[in-house]
């Protein structure tokens, strides 16, 4: 297809056991003038093998592929290849409802909006549960409102959107780090003048156990966890949005004993505090400060350092 309208981009990692699912809810998509960019990221488990076979049967498929570099990489790779004025992004574990790119599509249109947001379904065998539910198509302007019905920074999710593609042309996801999302989306929002929700519309998010955030996290990721909440806390700050004190109390780091929690240290307005089992604190203090104050059963003492 010469002239797609839409452009959806599919990072793929060693996700050959659901693959067939995604390609399959994308091929039967009631809106036909798209193009589906994947991006093969270094997969080593036979995806490529799928994903060939699809496109040989589906011209609007186009397939590339790059050395194992992350999902900020393949989207962005796709992002650069993309020839569609609006964009969607849709993980190779996930699927979508037959019309889903129609709907987003239309609601968009109509309204005149930079993005359009769907219902998500998180699908876990019997315990699916939506992260987001929109029951009516709703327009928000305020930069307030679209945080609030998009519920960051509790579901920072880029998924389950078509975003026009001239608000975000400048944007592109951080490379060679985890939870890429969350530094992404607050962008978009704040960059989109008009924001439409959709109804009857679903994105569905599948709880895969193998996923790389499930998993203990290794150094890399704590920081990487820690920057991205703290970029959401300057973020909220500099644009003026109210943040509760859950998410402004930000994890700096876990300390793990046989898969267990033992010790979590949390940071909260500069204030530093390590808790037993997550939720008894025995020990404050600031990175500034010359010494710690030790707390434990009501016993207090201060530590010099």
């Amino acid at each position: 297809m010469n002239n797609p309208e839409v452009s959806v981009i599919i990072p793929v990692y060693n996700c050959k056991e659901y693959l067939s699912d995604c390609l399959n809810s994308l091929q039967k998509q009631t809106f036909k003038n798209i193009e589906i960019i994947i991006v093969n990221d270094g997969s080593t488990d036979g995806s490529k093998d799928i994903i060939l076979d699809y496109a040989a049967g589906d011209n609007r498929i186009k397939y590339f592929e790059q050395v194992n570099s992350g999902v900020s990489a393949s989207r962005n790779k796709g992002f650069e290849i993309s020839s569609g004025e609006y964009i969607i992004f849709v993980d190779s574990d996930d699927w979508v409802s037959p019309d889903y790119i129609e709907k987003l599509y239309n609601a968009l249109i109509k309204e005149g909006c930079d993005i359009s947001v769907c219902s998500v379904l998180r699908a876990y065998g019997k315990k699916d549960k939506y992260r987001l539910h929109y029951l009516e198509n709703k327009v928000y302007s305020d930069l307030e409102d679209k945080i609030k019905i998009c519920d960051v920074p509790n579901c920072c999710y880029v998924c389950g959107k078509m975003y026009k593609k001239e608000i975000i042309k400048d944007l592109r996801f951080k490379e060679g780090v985890f939870f890429e999302d969350v530094l992404w989306l607050p962008k978009a929002l704040k960059k989109s003048p008009k924001l439409i929700t959709v109804s009857d519309c679903i994105y569905y998010y599948r709880v895969n156990k193998n996923s790389i955030v499930r998993t203990i996290p290794n150094a890399k990721k704590q920081q990487d966890s820690y920057n991205a909440k703290k970029y959401i806390v300057q973020f909220f700050k500099e644009n003026n949005l109210p943040l509760s004190k859950k998410e402004s109390n930000v994890t700096r780091k876990i300390i793990y004993f046989l898969g267990l929690q033992v010790l979590k240290l949390k940071e909260y307005k500069n204030i530093n505090t390590w808790y037993l089992f997550s939720f008894i604190p025995v020990l404050r203090f600031r990175d500034t400060d010359s010494c710690y104050i030790f707390n434990f059963l009501g016993i207090k003492f201060t530590i010099k350092h």
